[in-house]
């Protein structure tokens, strides 16, 4: 019996100091501090730093604005194309279409409009600069732009050879057309680099639209220094249209030589 009359007084004990806690949190007087939690006080000091943080992230992000003419006229053709190429490479452009082939070519109609306004408004030194990345863009429209306002400056041996290395990739005997002027034209000045190696691959392993182009329009190219190597590739080939166009291309150009 007196075993159980001290647990029930240690019992009561206890709850009368859990209701004596319990009012002393929830009725704390008025003039006193109350308790903060620990998990909000915790919670607010990591997400201060966080929010005050916040203003100057935001500006160090760059602002990415949908492609449109009115955003891309606001800045300068030299920021406007390099702002196109940069998020290109990156597949960050936002634009309208969502099919793949329609946003290729909403980026190409951005970069044509730009490639005018930088031909209007840029300085030599940043059109060389830019035509050598354009040159680079995977599109015959874009690189036939480029090359076209490459032509209207000053040439260059870097200029050249950007050129010479896409012209060498290329399977797009249309943009082929368009540049053998540009480079007759480079050629009479004797920027010549690369030449015979960009025809080589293109005539004997090139896709085969840009193979015949080569091979029909590379006379003018020929020269005593390289005719030699041209006639191996010739013999090379496998018979068929490519191989006739080549031996006619040789041909005319013996014929020149003899004053024919």
């Amino acid at each position: 019996m007196a075993t159980k009359a001290v647990l029930a007084l240690a019992l009561a004990a206890a709850v009368g100091a859990g209701l004596w806690w319990s009012q002393r949190d929830d009725g704390a007087p008025a003039g006193g501090e109350a308790r903060a939690s620990p998990q909000p006080a915790l919670a607010g000091a990591a997400v201060g730093p966080v929010m005050a943080q916040a203003p100057a992230l935001a500006a160090s992000l760059p602002l990415q604005e949908p492609i449109n003419a009115t955003a891309l006229a606001s800045q300068t053709p030299v920021q406007a194309v390099r702002g196109l190429l940069q998020c290109h490479a990156a597949n960050t452009c936002r634009v309208t279409s969502r099919e793949g082939l329609d946003e290729h070519f909403e980026i190409v109609g951005a970069l044509m409009q730009q490639i005018e306004r930088l031909q209007a408004q840029g300085n030599p030194a940043e059109q060389s600069a830019l035509v050598r990345e354009l040159l680079a863009f995977p599109d015959g429209h874009v690189q036939a732009a480029a090359l076209a306002l490459a032509a209207k400056l000053p040439p260059s041996t870097e200029t050249v050879s950007a050129a010479v290395a896409a012209l060498g990739k290329t399977y797009d005997a249309v943009l082929l057309d368009k540049a053998y002027p540009v480079l007759r034209q480079w050629q009479q000045l004797g920027l010549t680099a690369g030449y015979d190696e960009m025809f080589v691959g293109l005539v004997h392993t090139g896709g085969w639209q840009a193979a015949q182009s080569v091979a029909e329009n590379v006379g003018p190219f020929l020269n005593a220094g390289n005719v030699a190597r041209f006639e191996q590739v010739a013999r090379e080939l496998q018979p068929g249209a490519r191989q006739q166009a080549l031996l006619r291309s040789l041909r005319d150009y013996q014929l020149q030589r003899q004053g024919g």
